[in-house]
């Protein structure tokens, strides 16, 4: 409507002053009176007067002329709309009252709402941010506010609030940049320094004392020089496995963040890591048995890792199995979480059973689990909620130690983290362990 009258040029008759209908009456008389007393005179004249008019009109087409502000009505600002859908993070447009006058699919996909005019505080309750968004509409203010969500996955988010005016309307912006990377890479390299140094100073200090010995006393003795070097050899292994383990850990708590989007067969990832491992079990004496179905159980993952949840698992339940022993792994189907935990950790009446991870509950997502039985010792209820900790290991509280690095499970807790699945254990002293891993099965797509 304002740009009609913007460009409306023509005059309306009824807004004519009296002065201008005095001046075209008498312009008509005098023209008759010219016509009656020179014809042609008059005509020439007429005519002249007419390319006049004509010339100042296609002048008046060429003359840019100033525009009134009060004839431009400005837009709302939900026509902002496609420039916040311009940026790739997730943005949000909020008004004074603190309703979401507009946002991106990225801030949709991520805060999980749809409705547009919805309360801020219906998805971001962090006072800061709150806080920000009002100093920002009311004062001008702009300001970036830092976060921390913590529900399965620790997510570490940097808010940029800035003040927007749009004619009448004051509001704020919200744009949201994930610093979970950042932060997590930070945390990596301060726990691998910390594990790493306190975790080496033991296989370290046996090869210093071993290596002094070797330089002295058994120097001329080779029965004692060889059996000191095969001790050098084992405690050399150790810290090899131990780095191994450490990176390995770092790599995957960089992208725990980020969870996967491939498909793998886990029936098929079992049967290869059987295959692999059944060298070093038949060398303890260990037999592995597995049942998994005939056909291909897919789910949401990555390949690699997942081989290596069953392999720790495997390692893990052959280790702890006595010569003559069996390690039992089976791999199944279930409809929903609670299923999952019931079929692949509720077996044994006597024993204890602790969740080490449990995934979000989500509507009509079903799981495939793998679950591995060993028949060793058992472990102790006290010790159960711990066996998911780095570097810890029941034989150090006990006294017995293996050898191990204490990294295993830890590994596998931080893999099924990443793939929103689910670890618990079960444990009878006398019977055995059975360790269970959980993730969501693939869909038909």
């Amino acid at each position: 409507m304002a740009m009609d009258r913007l460009f409306q040029r023509g005059p309306r008759l009824d807004r004519v002053p009296a002065s201008a209908w005095a001046a075209a009456g008498l312009a008509a008389v005098l023209t008759l009176i010219a016509f009656a007393t020179d014809a042609p005179a008059a005509l020439l004249v007429a005519l002249a007067a007419g390319v006049i008019v004509w010339a100042g009109r296609e002048a008046r087409r060429y003359i840019i002329e100033p525009v009134r502000d009060d004839t431009i009505e400005l837009v709302g600002l939900a026509e902002l709309a496609p420039l916040l859908e311009a940026l790739p993070d997730p943005a949000l447009l909020v008004d004074a009252e603190g309703r979401i006058v507009s946002s991106n699919a990225a801030a949709r996909r991520q805060m999980q709402f749809e409705a547009r005019g919805q309360f801020l505080t219906s998805i971001l309750r962090h006072p800061d941010v709150l806080e920000a968004v009002q100093t920002a509409v009311h004062d001008g203010v702009t300001r970036a506010v830092e976060y921390e969500q913590t529900t399965q996955i620790e997510r570490h988010t940097r808010c940029y609030v800035a003040p927007v005016t749009w004619g009448a309307d004051r509001a704020a912006m919200l744009v949201f940049h994930d610093q979970t990377a950042r932060i997590s890479t930070e945390r990596m390299r301060a726990d691998f320094l910390a594990n790493a140094s306190h975790e080496l100073r033991t296989p370290l200090a046996s090869l210093t004392l071993l290596i002094e010995t070797i330089a002295g006393p058994a120097r001329d003795n080779a029965a004692d020089r060889d059996r000191f070097l095969k001790m050098m050899q084992t405690q050399a292994d150790r810290m090899r496995r131990l780095i191994d383990d450490l990176l390995s850990l770092s790599r995957i708590e960089l992208d725990e963040h980020v969870p996967p989007s491939d498909r793998a067969d886990i029936a098929g990832v079992a049967r290869e890591v059987v295959d692999l491992l059944a060298g070093v079990a038949r060398e303890r004496g260990v037999e592995l048995k597995i049942e998994a179905p005939d056909t291909p159980v897919r789910v949401v993952g990555e390949r690699f890792q997942l081989a290596q949840v069953v392999q720790n698992l495997i390692d893990n339940a052959v280790k702890y199995t006595p010569n003559g022993g069996l390690v039992r792994i089976e791999i199944g189907e279930a409809g929903d979480r609670e299923e999952a935990a019931m079929l692949a950790g509720r077996r044994w009446e006597e024993a204890g059973r602790v969740a080490l991870l449990t995934p979000a509950s989500v509507a009509n997502r079903s799981y495939a689990y793998i679950r591995v039985e060993d028949a060793g010792p058992g472990v102790a209820k006290r010790f159960l909620p711990r066996l998911g900790e780095r570097f810890f290991r029941v034989e150090r509280e006990l006294g017995d130690e293996k050898g191990g690095t204490g990294l295993g499970l830890a590994i596998v807790k931080h893999i099924l983290n990443r793939h929103r699945g689910g670890f618990l254990v079960e444990s009878q002293p006398g019977r055995g362990s059975a360790f269970a891993a959980y993730v969501e099965l693939a869909g038909d797509a």
